[in-house]
């Protein structure tokens, strides 16, 4: 009987990271559940963009791997990158 199996992993903005379920998946889905990007302490910027997304790159047996972006830039072309907390949903046989 297929069950619900939710992980969380935390991906660098560019970069992937490898979830392993433990048994075969049919099925997957990611969801940003929260992310950090800073220009640094004591620096005041005006944030012109923030960009956070998260995707799945592949699924192969028990094993779901996802990637993340996280970049904000602010009026003066200035720009950071963060960490994504990617919660990863799959429905395991």
């Amino acid at each position: 009987m297929a069950s619900t199996k939710f992980l969380v992993t935390s991906v660098e903005s560019g970069k992937t990271a490898t979830v392993d379920f433990g048994a075969s998946i049919l099925s997957a889905s990611v969801a940003v559940q929260g992310y950090t990007v800073s220009f640094g302490e004591k620096v005041d910027h005006h944030v012109k963009t923030l960009k956070v997304n998260t995707s799945i790159s592949s699924i192969s047996g028990s094993v779901v791997t996802v990637g993340a972006i996280c970049t904000m830039e602010d009026n003066s072309k200035n720009k950071a990158n963060g960490t994504v907390n990617v919660l990863v949903a799959a429905v395991c046989d």
